[in-house]
């Protein structure tokens, strides 16, 4: 529902805050950001990382910049409901982004209220101050929220709530989506790489010998791909595209890798001989709900279709890489999901339609037991959701 501003907020809009310059270019760029990905429908990432470049900004400011641009996306389902109720109309992209910008930093941050509100309102168009000013006000008066009900306290969309929930019950899914609404923490392997532990679990849990020929199907942006070439394999990188086969080309030269060969190919149809390598890993396309905290706006890109759709593809992947695995080599199967449909359920169709394999169970106390399977919940660890498998090849 929502409520018409009184005469008094009105009256209100009219008084200039007190306010000074520092922080307030910050909120500029912020604000800048959350309209242009609504507007233009861009990812997050890409429109920050784009934004940072061109910004004269110190560490300081670029580390708020950052927080609040993801902050505001993730939790835009919250912001959005809390200042609506202060609003006769949706409002118009600019000024929807100026109020969740200052909402962000009312609900979730430590910076206090009349900072948030003061610089938030003077990072504002002209046309836009007055409501910024009164909305955000009528906000920080009313602290705490209470709210309607658990998807808007979340901030996701009600499928993703309800699929957690129906699936790992109703403690556990909650502390899952609590534990995605968290920035994620960051990792850096010796050689300097940034990857989440989860990714790094992973290879670990792969039996890698020296000389080992390994096929990475889904390679792109190089990570698992760098982490097994430097264990002495000979690693074969693959991706559908172009532009994904790029940042595998800048993590072998940033790392200075010589155990990998790129490849620009479709895995459901591999250019490679049969029982040519000693190991393929296969680290699917998915949903990505096992990190939602990673891209600040997958939450509001996918859908169930895309569930459904990705386990159908994931399972295309598996079938072409089972032939091309040696006697007595190793198929791996990983996905940064938690969905029964790209999770067990693709291991229980594939394993249905496949004659020559046997599990091999994945024996690390970190992994939760999944069948002979592994699965890593975001809270267990405060990594990102991981699930993996693992066949020997007869």
């Amino acid at each position: 529902m929502a409520y018409q501003l009184t005469p008094a907020d009105i009256s209100d809009m009219n008084k200039p805050p007190t306010v000074s310059q520092g922080g307030v270019e910050a909120r500029k760029l912020a604000i800048s950001c959350i309209n242009r990905i609504d507007e233009s429908e861009g990812y997050a990432n890409i429109v920050l990382s784009n934004a940072l470049k061109k910004a004269n900004a110190d560490q300081r400011d670029r580390n708020l910049v950052t927080e609040i641009v993801y902050g505001a996306t993730r939790m835009q389902r919250a912001l959005d409901w809390v200042v609506d109720r202060y609003l006769m109309k949706s409002p118009p992209p600019a000024l929807r982004a100026s109020l969740r910008v200052g909402t962000y930093q009312l609900l979730y941050t430590r910076i206090p209220p009349h900072a948030a509100v003061s610089t938030t309102v003077e990072a504002s168009s002209k046309k836009n101050k007055g409501v910024v000013n009164a909305v955000l006000r009528k906000v920080a008066e009313e602290l705490p929220v209470e709210w309607p009900n658990e998807g808007v306290r979340l901030s996701y969309p009600d499928w993703i709530i309800n699929l957690v929930e129906a699936e790992y019950g109703d403690a556990e899914g909650q502390a899952m989506l609590e534990q995605m609404n968290k920035s994620p923490l960051v990792n850096e392997r010796d050689d300097g790489y940034m990857q989440d532990l989860s990714s790094q679990w992973v290879v670990q849990n792969i039996d890698i010998q020296a000389k080992d020929l390994i096929l990475d199907m889904c390679a792109a942006p190089g990570g698992k791909a760098t982490a097994m070439a430097s264990k002495e394999a000979l690693v074969v990188a693959v991706d559908l595209h172009q532009s994904r086969s790029r940042l595998i080309a800048q993590n072998i030269e940033r790392l200075n890798t010589r155990q990998i060969l790129q490849v620009t190919a479709d895995g459901t149809q591999p250019c490679f001989a049969q029982r040519a390598f000693d190991k393929v890993l296969v680290d699917a396309p998915c949903s990505g709900i096992g990190v939602l905290h990673r891209r600040a706006d997958a939450r509001w890109r996918i859908n169930q279709a895309d569930v459904d759709n990705l386990a159908v593809l994931q399972l295309e992947l598996l079938c072409a890489a089972k032939d091309l695995v040696k006697s007595g080599g190793e198929l791996i199967y990983s996905v940064c999901t938690v969905t029964r449909a790209e999770t067990s359920e693709v291991v229980s169709r594939f394993t249905e339609r496949t004659h020559g394999i046997s599990a091999i169970p994945l024996d690390d106390p970190r992994w939760r037991k999944n069948g002979d399977g592994g699965l890593l919940l975001p809270q267990d660890h405060g990594t990102d959701g991981m699930y993996m498998f693992k066949w020997k090849i007869q």
